[in-house]
């Protein structure tokens, strides 16, 4: 079964709000199916960039602990409410973009001191917080939360493609890539074997061969359609349902090596 990232966004401002998000990893951590990423040491921006950042993009889901961290007032002295951590409202609005931009809901789960207002992000993404109460309560609704009908269908989709994904050889991951930079959709078979000789360096009889077959792979997998053209060559373009996880999958990380 594929493991599906959940983000822990806590306050670390205490022991008690430290130990609180290793908590809730914990209970994350020995659920099947999932693993936590709660950072609670990172003290660089290098590793701002490697470690959160990365979680953010990677995750299926978060958790959110919005804790109290002090009263705004504006220029004029107006009482504008008590915030809750600058780091959670950025991560919140991180994922906001990626929601936007993936065009999928990303899953949370967000508890709110009583004391805090929303705004910004938390406004788009939290409609209903629950109470920031004791630890006892707080997990035991991350664990109704995980094993939930309603979180397991809507992070489905991502691990049907993890597990079409795994299966796939260099050679599909460079055929895809090939029928990405054309374009994605509707391309010519001779496009991506130029994309593959030139870009990619392969031999000619190789190139075609990749393509003659593990096109037929990746159809059968559901990724691509093939579309036979007896005017001007047969198109291939990404299967409407799984584009935008294959290219974020490629953005994602997976090296392309030539094939000889």
């Amino acid at each position: 079964m594929s493991t599906r990232l959940i983000f822990v966004s806590c306050g670390q401002r205490t022991a008690d709000e430290k130990a609180l998000g290793r908590q809730i990893k914990d209970e994350i951590d020995s659920t099947e199916g999932y693993e936590a990423y709660f950072a609670d040491n990172v003290q660089s921006l290098s590793a701002l960039g490697e470690h959160i950042l990365d979680a953010l993009r990677r995750c299926s889901g978060a958790v959110v602990l919005m804790h109290p961290r002090g009263r705004v007032l504006s220029n004029e002295g107006e009482d504008l409410g008590i915030r809750a951590s600058v780091w959670i409202n950025q991560e919140l609005a991180i994922l906001a973009y990626r929601q936007f931009y993936e065009g999928d809901e990303i899953p949370i789960l967000a508890f709110k001191h009583e004391s805090v207002n929303l705004e910004g992000a938390m406004t788009a993404f939290i409609v209903n917080p629950k109470p920031l109460v004791d630890v006892e309560t707080i997990v035991r609704e991350v664990r109704a939360w995980l094993t939930s009908d309603a979180l397991r269908g809507k992070i489905n989709q991502q691990v049907v493609f993890n597990d079409k994904w795994a299966q796939l050889q260099p050679e599909d991951h460079l055929l895809l890539a090939a029928l990405v930079a054309e374009g994605g959709q509707v391309v010519k078979e001779g496009s991506i074997w130029r994309r593959l000789r030139q870009h990619y360096g392969i031999q000619e009889d190789r190139a075609s061969e990749i393509i003659r077959e593990r096109r037929l792979f990746l159809s059968a997998q559901n990724l691509v359609q093939l579309r036979p053209n007896i005017y001007d060559g047969a198109e291939i373009s990404l299967h409407p349902t799984w584009e935008r996880y294959i290219r974020h999958a490629l953005r994602e990380g997976a090296k392309q090596q030539p094939v000889t």
